[in-house]
């Protein structure tokens, strides 16, 4: 049997922001950098949370709020805490962060290779709408927009 950490959601702060370096830089090949998660903890319209299995940071987070609208900017897991619920935690803090700010519905960019992170977002709710072409590069690839009501 596999012992599991429990996995707490929380405000991302300055304290966690290397651990969260580290997730991003191995998870994307054009990875933000340190002053842009600090910017998003300070911005008013960014939600920017950590999930933390114990003191470590497993997975983090970024919302925009615009209007009535949440945008997903940034997810990432930690590879040890993948395949663990730990994206679709995050998810739904963000998605009830987002109605409590009153946001009707909800969009994001994910690659259109990345089918466990577009499993995820449908079972979520989320629903394919329009493909960016060649939105990524490093390597090139289309993105897949994908967008949920929240007021269902």
């Amino acid at each position: 049997m596999v012992e599991t950490t429990p996995i707490t959601i929380r405000e991302m702060d300055r304290g966690h922001v290397p651990q969260v370096l580290e997730i991003e830089q191995a998870s994307y090949p054009a990875p933000w950098s340190e002053s842009a998660f600090i910017n998003e903890m300070t911005s008013g319209a960014s939600v920017a949370i950590v999930a933390l299995a114990g003191e470590s940071v497993a997975g983090f987070a970024v919302g925009w709020t615009v209007a009535d609208q949440l945008h997903i900017a940034n997810i990432a897991v930690a590879a040890c805490h993948r395949r663990r619920g730990v994206g679709t935690g995050m998810m739904v803090w963000l998605l009830k962060e987002a109605g409590r700010r009153g946001c009707i519905s909800s969009s994001l960019e994910v690659r259109e290779s990345n089918q466990a992170a577009r499993s995820m977002y449908r079972q979520l709710g989320y629903r394919s709408v329009a493909v960016r072409k060649t939105y990524y590069s490093d390597p090139r690839e289309d993105a897949i927009v994908m967008v949920k009501d929240l007021e269902e």
